[in-house]
């Protein structure tokens, strides 16, 4: 979409080995897990009677891995929506270089997180998204599968995974891909359509690894799913008024 679109929330730029800061950094994990539809573990509140201070958890520094990766992956979108305003080539260049230099610490920042608190998703799910960034799709879906063996019900894996399937040319897989979010989250479903129609005006210019045959069929099915999403956006908007009149 991460368009790639992360859909996860704000960073944080600082880890103070307080009580009331780490209480902040447990708040933004869980946030976190809302957006994503996944449970986050909670850290025990220090009790009144406790010290100011205590030693941090390997996951609360993971969460704070985690939101150093997302802080740099915020970086490299930017980078890569300059590129595309860009006109001139050495501009393009410098901001090709800076989106992948950012997807690269972001890459290293989810792998430490993930060292810390393997049972943590969205860092298998964030390393998923950085190798895909950086073009080694085997070892994205290879972290998307992980991801989602710890959360089967997690959306932004499953977009991604599909747009990693597009990459590759596995149309059927991305289709499938399509048909869980559209059952699952409207939103993720039609961020994925979206890379979808990306994937088909591309390939109409550079048709490389992929039939001619095999894409106007893909093309077909798009629009036909395109026209049950908007029908059924419809009824749902239709409904909605209907009651309020009522």
């Amino acid at each position: 979409m991460f368009r790639e679109t992360d859909h996860l929330g704000d960073t944080a730029r600082h880890l103070i080995k307080t009580a009331v800061v780490l209480g902040a950094l447990v708040g933004v994990y869980q946030v976190v897990a809302v957006a994503n539809g996944t449970s986050m573990p909670s850290s025990p509140s220090p009790s009144a009677s406790a010290p100011a201070s205590r030693p941090i958890t390997p996951e609360e520094m993971a969460v704070a891995s985690y939101n150093s990766g997302l802080s740099h992956r915020d970086k490299a979108t930017k980078a890569e929506v300059q590129v595309a305003k860009d006109k001139k080539d050495s501009d393009k260049l410098k901001n090709t270089k800076k989106a992948r230099e950012e997807h690269e610490k972001a890459l290293k920042d989810f792998m430490k997180a993930s060292e810390l608190n393997p049972s943590l998703p969205q860092a298998w799910n964030g390393m998923g998204y950085s190798y895909r960034k950086l073009g080694d799709y085997a070892k994205a879906l290879e972290n998307y599968e992980k991801a989602l063996q710890l959360a089967p019900n997690f959306p932004d894996a499953i977009e991604y995974r599909g747009e990693a399937y597009l990459a590759l040319n596995r149309l059927d897989d991305a289709k499938q891909a399509y048909l869980t979010l559209f059952g699952m989250d409207r939103k993720q479903a039609d961020s994925l359509m979206a890379a979808m129609k990306d994937y088909v005006a591309q390939k109409k210019t550079d048709p490389a690894g992929v039939d001619a045959a095999a894409l106007t069929a893909f093309e077909s099915w798009m629009n036909e799913r395109a026209g049950v999403a908007e029908q059924t956006k419809q009824m749902a908007f239709n409904a909605h008024h209907g009651a309020w009149r009522q």
